[in-house]
């Protein structure tokens, strides 16, 4: 069995096991908005290690809430989730260059 895990965006670590195509979802934060397409719109994570699951068709939510659109807080969960991804790439943006850097610094003493 192999699982394939990626940080996402708002502190949420995406599990994809590549034998089952089972792919969960685990909120690292105390709270999370993600949105997913599997659930049709915009999943809360309302607490520390609440889950997403997605298997084929069959969807299951621990600790989570749907917002779909048209619901009144769907605009505020969507500006979290922008923000979320701005810090996200802001901080992958840097790990990239710093990464970058060593590199140079360790071509340039060659």
């Amino acid at each position: 069995m192999t699982v394939v895990v990626t940080k996402k965006p708002g502190g949420v670590t995406q599990l994809f096991n590549t034998d089952t195509g089972r792919v969960t979802y685990k909120c690292k934060a105390e709270s999370a908005y993600m949105l997913i397409e599997a659930f049709g719109g915009i999943v809360k994570f309302n607490q520390k290690d609440a889950v997403a699951t997605v298997t084929g068709h069959v969807t299951s939510l621990e600790s989570c809430d749907v917002i779909k659109k048209g619901h009144p807080d769907y605009k505020t969960a969507l500006t979290r989730i922008i923000a979320s991804c701005r810090d996200f790439a802001d901080g992958a943006a840097g790990a990239h260059q710093n990464e970058i850097r060593d590199l140079e610094n360790k071509l340039s003493g060659l």
